[in-house]
């Protein structure tokens, strides 16, 4: 169980720093983390599942002048390293995801301290005029102090907890285990609900009807109907975008004239 605990820290350690070297906030997001994970750790399934799975669950969680409800990359990654490491099923995992992401969310001011020693080293070397120095501690803040905290949080979590998880769980009543599965997923229904109410308005409602249609009564598959939707996004793109051409043209001969 050492190994697979380790590529799950190694999993959400190099995508944080991906992430943070190049600027982004995509390696991180669930959908993507969950997939390093189940590919790493030979369930490549389960990680893509699960992973877009808390990606519907959290999309629609947005936060508000830097406080966030939850998070979520320490949930994915403790969420799907215990599904895949203890076998339970991916609902227990996703229902395990959320309180995870909650707890460790207090962990973040405690990890911005130990990200922030490196700041008296830094100074001292910017004020010394030593470049390498600086590039030095700078790089050993980002690669080994930023995320240290959290990584050795996760990498315990999935050593001791597969253990903990698969006793806990072989202990449960089997009315538990099917409450607890179906609330795993009411989370992600309950996600993509807050999704759609950011996004919806009375221009989007009959597409949200027309995808339900084609989903519930034609059965067509989730994939075919995602793509009639991105064609009918690029047309409307397209249209508005033309029209606006047609404005500024007319605008431009009016001025002229």
């Amino acid at each position: 169980m050492l190994v697979p605990a380790l590529l799950v820290a190694f999993a959400y350690w190099i995508t944080w720093l991906i992430d943070g070297i190049l600027g982004w906030q995509t390696m991180t997001r669930p959908i993507v983390l969950g997939t390093v994970i189940g590919l790493l750790c030979g369930d490549l399934k389960a990680g893509v599942i699960m992973g877009a799975s808390l990606e519907a669950v959290y999309m629609g969680i947005s936060g508000i002048g830097g406080s966030l409800a939850a998070d979520y990359r320490s949930g994915t990654a403790v969420g799907v390293g215990l599904a895949i490491l203890s076998g339970i099923s991916m609902e227990e995992g996703i229902a395990i995801a959320v309180p995870i992401g909650a707890l460790c969310l207090g962990l973040m001011p405690v990890t911005t301290m130990v990200g922030n020693l490196m700041e008296v080293p830094l100074m001292n070397a910017a004020k010394q005029g030593d470049v390498k120095k600086y590039n030095r501690l700078v790089w050993f803040q980002a690669i080994v102090l930023q995320h240290l905290l959290d990584t050795a949080v996760i990498f315990l979590c999935c050593y001791f907890g597969s253990t903990v998880i698969t006793t806990t769980f072989d202990a449960i009543p089997a009315w538990l285990m099917n409450g607890l599965s179906a609330s795993g997923g009411m989370l992600v229904v309950v996600g993509l609900a807050l999704t759609t109410q950011a996004i919806f308005s009375k221009y989007t409602v009959p597409f949200v009807l027309v995808g339900f249609v084609l989903t519930k009564y034609l059965a067509m598959p989730v994939l075919s109907v995602a793509i009639l939707g991105f064609v009918c996004a690029y047309m409307v793109f397209d249209r508005s975008r033309a029209l606006k051409q047609v404005e500024n043209t007319v605008g431009g001969d009016d001025f002229y004239a």
